[in-house]
């Protein structure tokens, strides 16, 4: 509720560019409705997803905040929260259907965002072959409780480029599963990055944390929407 307020506040701000508002997506014939940061201006980015895995204030306030600074840098911005299964409706079903939302939408890119816990969902769904890709993905912060030791070897299943940042005074299972990761994971699409003086929270790391990911994301390539095959009239045949 907390994270929803804040996004809710958005509306009495005076952002030109920025909208708040909500994204419709259709779950098993269940109707869900997510928190949605809309960027109007002419510069769109692409979309993004922030799965949010913490159920503390403080870890609702990060995302808030980097939702908002991304969306004032071009990037409209969909919700998940892993606490809350919205009309009995799990985080990870509507992961796709957010993805489907923000795709039709024309976004160039489409980024997924994994703040804190339940790691695993993220990395299982995105090996799957069915999975809706994206451009790129950042675990932030990211682990698992227990942790599940084949997260590296599913990691190297994931075709796309991946960035995985903790902070250098993180909590102590971020620290020994982002080692694990940066460890076994050897290829060209996953970069590591550990912050200097930030704690889970980023508390007072927020610029440099936001500098990190947005210039991570404007890199990836874009991705041309897909046009609709071009209608031919059939020829008509004269007769004489």
């Amino acid at each position: 509720m907390r994270l929803l307020f804040g996004f809710c506040l958005l509306f009495f701000l005076n952002f030109a560019e920025v909208r708040a508002a909500s994204l419709e997506i259709l779950v098993k014939q269940q109707k869900v409705v997510l928190p949605y940061l809309l960027f109007k201006g002419k510069k769109q980015r692409g979309g993004v997803v922030i799965i949010n895995g913490e159920q503390n204030n403080e870890g609702s306030e990060l995302v808030d905040n980097l939702g908002t600074e991304l969306a004032k840098h071009g990037w409209s911005i969909a919700l998940l929260n892993t606490s809350l299964q919205i009309n009995s409706v799990p985080w990870i079903e509507q992961l796709p259907e957010a993805l489907s939302a923000l795709r039709q939408k024309n976004n160039p890119r489409m980024i997924v965002i994994h703040y804190g816990s339940q790691l695993e969902g993220s990395v299982n769904y995105f090996t799957k072959l069915q999975s809706k890709q994206v451009n790129g993905m950042i675990f932030l912060s990211a682990f698992d409780q227990p942790e599940n030791k084949e997260i590296p070897n599913l990691i190297h299943k994931i075709p796309f480029p991946l960035l995985d940042i903790i902070g250098q005074f993180d909590y102590e299972p971020v620290l020994a599963q982002a080692a694990a990761r940066h460890l076994s994971i050897k290829n060209d699409r996953y970069l590591y990055r550990q912050l200097p003086g930030a704690n889970h929270d980023y508390s007072y790391n927020k610029k440099i944390l936001m500098a990190n990911i947005h210039g991570w994301m404007k890199k990836l390539r874009t991705t041309n929407p897909v046009k609709p095959p071009i209608k031919h009239d059939k020829p008509q045949i004269l007769l004489h």
